[in-house]
């Protein structure tokens, strides 16, 4: 028989479920953004402040140069810039923190361009002053394009280089639409300087190793990561392991069941389908009762060509052969 759980033990997971509950009106009732974690910082430097001056934060600017990739020397689909070489944990990898004025995330994946400069996945919500604010994702603001993103084992910050958030605003997207509600996807440019100390296989499982480029079915495995605080004290990376339960929001959106659920600070982390393929990017989390936690998944194969697209690139999806769950 299941021993009944403490009213100790249940405030403390009410209290854990609904942190940062602020109830967006473009999420579900009964999801929330998994908050950016304001006491998460990397190995590196101090998280800076995560209640920063909203007037530091306007709509943003063009992206920083990347050079003219449109196009030039990738064909489609995903691939490997480089020999990457062995893979260790004083690297950028997918899997690190990530941190700006406005809290700590997780990173998901490593991405690159025609020229071979490499960049790293986030939550766009990572990025904005009013996340979990009651504004829709589309008429949010969001930080400055070349905002100083840290990154965990880097010798110098990151840039912000695109926001969907804010790319979605630039494109009078539809407040309350499907790719409001779903497309949360950022990407932070690594500095030249750290170029050669980044790898693209993913912590804890390894891969991706390819973009999943079709719908995942209800009931397919995922695995997952994050790095939030409030895994009842546990600081180190934790790993995830559950389900696809449905898709919604015009196919922008996954929900997923996992053994070790999505806490504030684990937003933007990577969720990898049971094939090894890059699935998706963590960015809610839901606090329905009766019911186990659900976490809500961007669908990445639709968030990098909405990138692509507003940005006129075609930036790939870095892959790392071995995946093992």
């Amino acid at each position: 028989m299941r021993r009944a759980a403490s009213p100790h033990a249940l405030g403390l997971f009410m209290g854990l479920a609904l942190i940062g509950l602020n109830a967006c009106s473009n999420s579900s009732d009964s999801a929330v953004r998994a908050d950016p974690a304001d006491d998460a910082t990397p190995s590196t430097s101090p998280a800076p402040s995560s209640s920063p001056d909203s007037s530091a934060a306007p709509n943003a600017t063009p992206a920083p140069d990347a050079g003219d990739s449109e196009g030039e020397g990738e064909g489609e689909g995903d691939s490997s810039p480089r020999d990457f070489g062995q893979a260790n944990d004083n690297q950028i990898r997918p899997g690190i923190q990530v941190s700006s004025a406005d809290g700590s995330c997780t990173s998901n994946f490593i991405y690159h361009d025609a020229q071979g400069h490499l960049y790293i996945g986030a939550a766009a919500h990572c990025f904005s002053p009013d996340t979990n604010s009651g504004i829709d994702a589309c008429d949010a603001q969001n930080q400055l394009m070349g905002s100083p993103v840290q990154l965990e084992n880097a010798s110098t910050p990151g840039q912000l280089f695109y926001s969907s958030w804010q790319a979605m605003k630039d494109n009078a997207e539809s407040a309350g639409s499907g790719i409001c509600q779903g497309n949360d996807f950022a990407l932070v440019r690594i500095d030249p300087a750290d170029q050669d100390n980044v790898h693209p296989s993913a912590l804890v499982y390894g891969g991706p190793s390819a973009m999943l480029q079709q719908d995942a079915q209800i009931g397919d495995e995922v695995y997952s990561f994050g790095q939030s605080p409030f895994h009842l004290g546990v600081g180190s990376l934790q790993r995830k392991q559950g389900q696809i339960t449905a898709q919604s929001a015009d196919g922008w959106t996954y929900s997923m069941q996992t053994d070790n659920p999505g806490l504030s600070g684990d937003s933007g982390s990577a969720v990898l389908h049971e094939s090894g393929q890059a699935l998706g990017v963590l960015v809610t989390v839901g606090v329905g009762f009766p019911g186990p936690v659900s976490n809500g998944v961007c669908n990445l194969d639709l968030a990098l060509a909405y990138a692509n697209d507003y940005l006129g690139m075609n930036l790939q999806l870095t892959t790392a052969d071995t995946f093992s769950p």
